[in-house]
């Protein structure tokens, strides 16, 4: 089954004073502006879940149906993948 990772140069950071969420390249410089259910995504990535996994989690914390949860991580996902932020195992 393929599984997302997290790009091993990407760092997630909260920042607390201003509560914004950032993706950061280490080896780019690249920053990545995140919702909290990206950087939500990208932490639950560390965990090396499948797409389905991900969706069941996210779908326990949010009061939509699972088919707008799944088509809303996969479009992130795809964007992410884009950016460089994370890769297929």
């Amino acid at each position: 089954m393929k599984r997302y990772v997290l790009n091993k140069q990407v760092r997630l950071k909260y920042d607390k004073a201003s509560d914004k969420y950032y993706a950061f390249c280490i080896d780019t410089g690249d920053h990545f502006n995140l919702n909290k259910t990206g950087f939500t995504i990208l932490n639950i990535l560390n965990e090396e879940k499948s797409l389905d996994e991900i969706v069941t989690l996210l779908s326990g914390d949010m009061i939509v149906d699972e088919k707008s949860v799944l088509s809303d991580t996969i479009q992130f996902l795809e964007l992410s993948e884009k950016n460089g932020i994370i890769a297929y195992m």
